[in-house]
């Protein structure tokens, strides 16, 4: 009778165990990654959709024929995650041959059409939710103006 008693109370302590504990957990919520980063409902049509992802398509089969013509130590380059995105680009630049940079160049102008033909596509409302979206990356990368800076300008220190 006592090991019934014991294994009862053991049993119900157990399972009022795992019971809090699966409570404690969906009482708190974890963030996912698309909660974190907050993209902006632009409410695409299918038709802006096909282009935007046929636009993705035609520069990753643009980025990989580039990624292909790199020699070994450029690749190292391009994985060092010591280095940001424009000291990556300045330590590579000088090992690229004249055909890779002409081919980076055509890549970037690409990517700036397509980038621009999309652009031109949106309704007044989903370019005012783009640019807010641009604003919140620039910001969570670390450029205040919320997009890349042009070509002579600087960005201002600020003091606090």
């Amino acid at each position: 009778m006592k090991n019934l008693v014991k294994g009862l109370t053991l049993s119900t302590a157990l399972v009022l165990g795992l019971t809090l504990t699966s409570v404690a957990q969906t009482t708190t919520p974890a963030k996912t990654q698309k909660e974190h980063r907050e993209r902006p409902q632009l409410n695409l049509t299918d038709a802006q959709k096909g282009q935007f992802k046929a636009n993705r398509e035609s520069e990753k089969t643009n980025r990989d024929k580039f990624e292909a013509s790199l020699t070994a130590d450029q690749k190292a380059i391009m994985k060092d995650e010591t280095l940001k995105g424009k000291e990556r680009m300045q330590k590579l630049d000088p090992t690229l041959t004249a055909e890779q940079k002409s081919m980076r160049k055509a890549n970037m102008e690409f990517a700036k059409k397509n980038n621009e033909s999309f652009k031109s596509t949106l309704t007044p409302e989903q370019k005012e939710q783009f640019e807010k979206g641009r604003g919140k990356m620039g910001e969570r990368m670390g450029d205040r103006k919320g997009g890349k800076e042009k070509k002579g300008e600087k960005l201002e220190k600020t003091e606090d």
